[in-house]
């Protein structure tokens, strides 16, 4: 895959995240065994990627560690409303940032 299809596949991935978080706060509740599992089980290889990424003086392995972790927490958590929106929104932002810095540095 090509690092363009890279942090395409990322940025989607987020956009689902977000999109998924915003329903179950109107209340929309995810059935574990038919929506939550397969998402899981669909993405949990991009969040244990992120361990792969190259390293610069800025993103260093714990960051990548850190990074890899708070996307699993995520992509598990953004199925409930009962996740305080801002720890949400921080884990989020934390991830985009080094996303977005893992891409304009060429680390993916």
């Amino acid at each position: 895959m090509s690092r363009n299809e890279q942090a395409s596949t990322y940025r989607q991935l987020m956009e689902n995240i977000y999109e998924r978080y915003q329903s179950a706060l109107s209340g929309y509740e995810y059935d574990f065994r038919t929506e939550v599992e397969p998402f899981l089980n669909e993405n949990k290889t991009l969040a244990l990627d992120i361990l792969e990424f190259d390293t610069d003086a800025r993103f260093h392995y714990n960051t990548r560690e850190k990074m890899s972790s708070e996307l699993m927490e995520l992509l598990m958590s953004c199925h409930t409303s009962k996740f305080r929106e801002r720890h949400f929104y921080e884990k989020y932002k934390f991830i985009n940032m080094w996303l977005r810095h893992a891409e304009k540095e060429g680390l993916m």
